[in-house]
């Protein structure tokens, strides 16, 4: 209603706006009659009198104009007339209209497919109730589980013990729920369903978790505190998405039973649409369990261990302060470790006065996949920003040589009486007009771009289901896009319009070129030398970006990749218990052995580059411990007999893990060098003896072999490689019920050269062991290791393909002001020939003018693009961000092109008759 009441007072105005300008219009009319009668009266003929009026009373356009100024901002049929006129004059241009739309909306519709992804991860706050009141514990991500009673920098992840500790004694909160670092898989199965289990990702939850987020179940309920008991019936709750793809919103889902790791869970209700649980991750949890479910889900965990697993995630009381309910918090932190004093170790009580936590919001959810995207994409918004500008002074550029055109028009004009405003509104008009069309025309470019992204971004989701960013164009989306469209406008029309106020009428109207056709050049020059120098910092930082993937993907891992395969299982997900994983792995091993191409098997905990790695504290010895917990830290793995063979880790020193190591025999190891180097330095690792807290483990184990230094872990690729130990499967505590390490996961197998191993294959064979154990996943190795750069590799092809664009742009710039230039010095080259002047000279004279712009651009940008690649360091793994090869190819990259670009138009120059370059005069 009060849209319409404005409308209506708006034509009522525009109504009054007409009336007065046609009361002005027969005012002049009667002024001018009733000087022509005079004039007549004086001896006149009717016709010279009405001239003489007319001399008389000056120009009728610029009092009219005066008028309308005076009335205040320009009325809206003004607006109309210039905006038709405007559509009029790019219709009548078809190329150039078309060639602008295009640029605009590649420039358009990559910042803003950029924008999607950066309002999504880092803008974009949970579909939860009021997520402003949520606070979490910590500032860092961490995962996935600490122990003792100390923690670096902050507590962010806490035990069970803890948790309900802080949630006692925390009133600032009205709840405070946990959930686990970790992102556990479970093995699904619908009770009475013949099928084989699927795996599925889930979370343990505490019993308020819904409550706190304020969800509401779609259908059935959520889950309470009661179902967080002990000896609760165990419950769960599915995702909608899970639901509806797999279950097609069967509603006797609700209230069914389903084997999550061969235990029975009833399912109570689904969550609500577009919920993705307490943080953005590519797989949201499709089934949530209460916390005390755990113990009976993974059977080999324990809730009140002293392990920090869990994050924390709370609303505060309203009218509450977060930094009183931070302090708050901290004093309950103090008081729980006073509590446990006598289980500290002396290092632990020297750490105490130091032990704090922080909150942090947490309407956007915890941290996760929001930190691991967060620096590439304010780097990828950087980069998209600059190639706006470069878009924006090509357009400018276009829209200066169109105004220059049109300059002796805009001199009749003024000459005519025309005001300069409305001289400047007609370049600006037309300017917003393109980047309407070209950000309508972006927002398309833009919905495929981020689906484009997205797809490279999770290449193991195939149709991206599972994936919670919505690349459709949303509300903020729309409003970012419609923005950028009218800054951009704005920003490519200021030239044009300010050039549009430099018009002499005396200068223009006397009709030859010569006067005039240095007028303008300037700003062409300098639109030039900007887009060449932001075009050599987006070629620089992509050389660097590509440089450092080349650098990660070719390094020695330290191990054979060809060839190889990994099979992926979990045996929980079957029901197996500890007590029957020895003859189970020999089964896998002997089936898979059987398949004609296999040359090797071996099982392990986590192949190489799998990611989930496990990590134990080391004592050699005979020496005492030295240093902090940290410091004495080793990753670890347990691998079945030929396990080195098999993935073509070379043994440096000694000996394997072979089939002698049993478990009736020593207990070994094999370390790398790194560990040799760390526990044993300037002396010989093999035979020495150390002990490890890697679970169901012999105490203490000797070293029988040194492995070459290998990158098992999908970390710190541009560190050296950390110490590492391997630990025989055959001689594991598989008496011990409750240890997940026990759980071989992987399966790596080798075949023979020329030989294909399909996968159907492979599942056939682990099919005849058990028809109800999972293969989760099936890999070549060299796909597993690439999987660890698609991130870099995204983040190299997008910069890469926006160097690309920006030298485009760049060389069609450099083109077309070389063109224009050498089209406006014709009679000069001509009348230079004519003296005697070769081609060869015309060319120098004509390339040379494009070379200083260049040179003045690669100037400019060379120092921009140290002080980016400075910026860009911690992302370039080690390599040197000053690299000369780097910059020599950035400038050779930039510098050849353009100048290509510069000897079409020259070539063209030099080709000139002196007789046809006279008679254009």
């Amino acid at each position: 209603m009060r849209t319409a009441r404005r409308l209506l007072r708006r034509i009522r105005s525009l109504w009054r706006t007409r009336r007065d300008e046609a009361r002005l219009q027969a005012e002049i009319e009667e002024h001018l009659a009733m000087q022509t009668a005079d004039n007549i009266r004086s001896g006149m003929s009717p016709v010279e009198a009405r001239r003489q009026a007319f001399l008389k009373f000056g120009g009728v356009a610029p009092i009219t104009e005066s008028y309308r100024e005076q009335k205040g901002l320009p009325s809206l049929e003004a607006l109309i007339q210039d905006a038709r006129y405007g559509l009029r004059r790019l219709r009548m241009a078809p190329a150039f209209t078309i060639t602008t739309n295009l640029t605009l909306a590649l420039g358009i519709g990559a910042t803003t497919s950029i924008f999607t992804l950066v309002h999504a991860v880092l803008l974009k706050s949970l579909p939860v109730q009021n997520p402003a009141e949520l606070y979490r514990v910590g500032k860092e991500a961490r995962c996935c589980y600490l122990g003792g009673y100390s923690q670096d920098k902050e507590f962010s992840l806490v035990s069970y013990e803890l948790y309900r500790y802080l949630r006692d004694h925390a009133q600032g909160f009205r709840e405070l729920a946990a959930f686990p670092a970790g992102e556990p898989l479970f093995g699904v199965r619908r009770a009475g369903n013949g099928e084989a289990a699927q795996s599925y990702p889930g979370e343990f939850v505490s019993g308020n978790y819904f409550t706190t987020f304020g969800i509401r179940a779609y259908a059935g309920r959520m889950l309470a505190n009661e179902d967080d008991k002990p000896g609760a019936r165990p419950t769960a709750v599915m995702s909608y998405r899970l639901w509806q793809e797999r279950y097609a919103g069967d509603p006797s889902v609700i209230g069914g039973v389903f084997n999550l790791n061969d235990k029975p869970i009833t399912v109570v209700g689904i969550a609500p649409p577009g919920f993705f649980g307490d943080a953005l991750r590519p797989n949201p949890p499709d089934f949530y369990l209460p916390l005390n479910t755990e113990p009976v889900v993974q059977a080999d965990t324990d809730l009140d261990k002293p392990v920090h697993w869990l994050e924390l995630i709370g609303r505060i009381r309203p009218g509450s302060r977060p930094e009183s309910v931070e302090a708050e918090m901290r004093v309950a932190l103090k008081q729980w470790l006073l509590s446990h004093w006598g289980d500290m170790s002396p290092d632990e009580r020297a750490k105490f006065p130091v032990q704090t936590l922080y909150l942090s919001p947490g309407g956007a959810g915890t941290t996760g996949m929001r930190e691991h995207y967060a620096q590439w994409l304010r780097i990828l918004m950087a980069i998209t920003v600059s190639v706006l500008l470069i878009v924006c002074a090509s357009v400018a550029n276009l829209m200066l040589v169109r105004g220059m055109e049109r300059r002796r028009q805009k001199s009749l004009s003024m000459a005519l009486g025309a005001g300069v405003s409305r001289i400047v509104r007609q370049p600006v008009l037309e300017s917003i007009l393109l980047s309407c069309g070209g950000g309508a025309a972006g927002l398309a470019v833009a919905f495929a771009g981020a689906r484009l992204i997205l797809r490279f971004a999770f290449p193991s989701l195939p149709g991206l289901a599972g994936v919670p960013i919505d690349a459709s164009p949303s509300i903020p989306v729309l409003l970012f896009a419609f923005v950028t469209s009218l800054a951009t406008g704005l920003l490519f029309g200021i030239a044009p319009a300010w050039m549009a106020t430099r018009v002499d009428p005396i200068e223009a109207l006397r009709g030859t070129g010569r006067s005039t056709h240095r007028t303008g050049s300037l700003p062409r020059k300098a639109l030039v030398i900007f887009q060449a120098a932001i075009s050599l910092v987006l070629l620089t930082a992509s050389g660097l970006l590509t440089s450092a993937l080349h650098r990660l993907e070719t390094q020695d891992f330290g191990f054979e990749q060809e060839r190889r395969t990994v099979a992926s299982f979990n045996a929980r997900f079957a029901g197996y218990q500890t007590t029957q994983l020895p003859v189970l792995y020999q089964r896998l091993h002997d089936s898979i052995a059987t398949i004609p191409g296999v040359s090797s098997v071996a099982l392990c905990l986590y192949a190489p580059q799998k990611g989930g790695g496990w990590g134990a504290e080391i004592q050699v010895d005979g020496r005492p411990d030295e240093g902090s917990p940290d410091e004495r830290y080793a990753g670890w793995d347990r691998v079945s007999a030929g396990y080195f063979e098999t993935t073509g880790n070379p043994i440096f020193r000694g000996r394997g893990i072979t089939q002698e190591d049993t478990a009736a025999t020593r207990g070994v190891a094999v370390i790398n060098q790194a560990f040799a180097r760390k526990f044993f330095p300037n002396q010989d690792p093999i035979g020495r003896r150390f002990r490890s807290t890697a679970g169901a483990s012999r105490e203490i184990v000797e070293v029988v072999g040194i492995a070459k230094d290998a990158r098992y872990l999908p970390v710190n690729l541009d560190r050296p490689v950390a110490p590492f130990f391997f630990l025989p499967e055959a001689q594991a505590d598989y008496s011990q019920r409750r240890l997940g390490s026990l759980f071989m996961n992987d399966i790596v197998v080798v075949t023979t050269p020329g030989a294909t191993v399909t996968n159907d294959r492979l599942r056939h064979a682990v099919a005849t062991v058990d028809p109800n154990l999972t293969v989760i996943s099936i890999r070549a190795l060299k796909d597993q290791v690439e999987g660890v750069f698609t991130q870099q590799r995204l983040i190299a092809r997008l910069s890469s393909f926006f160097g690309i664009l920006s030298l485009v742009l760049a060389s069609i710039a450099v083109y077309g002001v070389t063109a224009y230039n050498a089209g406006l010095r014709t009679t000069e080259i001509g009348v230079r020939m004519a003296l005697g002047a070769t081609r060869g000279q015309v060319l120098r004279l004509v390339l040379g003018g494009a070379g200083v712009l260049i040179a003045i651009g690669l100037a400019i940008g060379l120092p921009i693009s140290w002080a980016t690649a400075r910026l860009l360091e911690s992302q370039l793994y080690g390599m040197n961000p000053y690299s000369p090869v780097v910059t020599v190819g950035a400038v050779l990259a930039l510098g050849l092109p353009a100048l290509v670009a510069s000897f079409v138009p020259a070539l063209r120059a030099s080709s000139i008759l002196p007789v046809d370059a006279l008679r254009s005069e």
